[in-house]
């Protein structure tokens, strides 16, 4: 056996291992761009989930004005971020991908790490917001109604936020008040009973008892405020067991209802920003492993390498 021939048997094998690894190169390029698809959908509803609860009524800064903590708010900027980003760099991933380009796909294994970073702080940051969500939050309820709601609204914005964000967690919740139910003096009652807003009107002006965030939509105004003579009770009259109730106006107050709410919504950010960085974990990895293995000019550099052999 003449020397040719042990330099060729080291070849094949040599294209045999090289052909093994561009078929499982391209399997991961192609299982890359299916993911960078599920990616860009992913990250546009993480996008839309955060920009929703930014818009909506009773949005999470009106939720941060009356709990008095931003952690919520700002879980809810972090999902937009990361949202946007991940939705972008999905389609950077697509391009990178097809050219395979080993700096792009290097700077896009980066850019997810960062991102899940950011998404999994997010995650912390609401299951912390959610331990704590109760610490004081019935005093400020109480508070901010007393001294800020619906006072110098024009003038003082911070007043007016909560006034707003008053107005939307009663329309949104369907309650009225800080707490208690029908009979309390802290649910529908606390308005006339201790608010600025009521307290410091003229002494003529009785009407109207309850903000129209606390009126039932579906029934007219005389209704839920009492001047129908057909409701003889609640708000003119009460908080009094014996009084008759008004199907047109919320009674019960909004704590219970608030800490529901605001529970089940910090889960919900929780399990989107604790589940999404799995998913970019196995796109780190591809990334990182195809930016090690795909080099173009080296398998250039290699063929033409075999090619002068083979005319020796």
């Amino acid at each position: 056996m003449d020397s040719s021939t042990h330099r060729a048997i080291p070849r094949k094998r040599n294209r045999r291992n090289n052909s093994n690894s561009d078929r499982c190169v391209n399997q991961l390029v192609g299982l890359l761009h299916c993911y960078n698809v599920f990616l860009l959908i992913l990250g546009a509803g993480v996008l839309g989930l955060g920009i929703w609860m930014l818009v909506k009524d009773y949005s999470t800064r009106e939720i941060a004005a009356i709990v008095d903590s931003r952690l919520f708010e700002y879980v809810t900027y972090a999902l937009v971020a990361g949202g946007g980003t991940v939705a972008i760099l999905a389609f950077c991933g697509c391009c990178g991908t097809m050219r395979q380009d080993k700096y792009v796909l290097g700077f896009y294994g980066t850019v997810l790490f960062m991102v899940l970073g950011v998404l999994v702080g997010g995650s912390v940051i609401g299951i912390i917001f959610r331990t704590k969500i109760t610490e004081g939050m019935k005093r400020r309820f109480e508070d901010t109604l007393e001294y800020n709601y619906n006072v110098d609204i024009i003038k003082n914005s911070e007043n007016r936020l909560l006034t707003d964000a008053w107005d939307a967690m009663q329309r949104t919740l369907e309650c009225c008040g800080p707490h208690g139910n029908i009979t309390s003096r802290y649910s529908w009652a606390f308005y006339k009973g201790r608010t600025a807003w009521y307290l410091k009107r003229p002494s003529q002006k009785m009407f109207p008892f309850v903000p129209e965030s606390c009126c039932h939509p579906g029934w007219p105004s005389h209704d839920c405020q009492g001047i129908n003579s057909e409701y003889d009770g609640v708000p003119v009259k009460g908080p009094d067991p014996s009084v008759h109730g008004n199907p047109a106006l919320y009674t019960n107050g909004c704590y219970d209802k608030a800490i529901q709410y605001l529970e089940k919504h910090s889960l919900y950010i929780a399990i989107v920003a604790g589940a999404v960085p799995v998913f970019l974990i196995a796109g780190i990895v591809i990334s990182f492993y195809l930016c090690a293995n795909v080099n173009p000019e080296d398998e250039d550099d290699d063929d033409d390498d075999d090619g002068q052999e083979a005319e020796v």
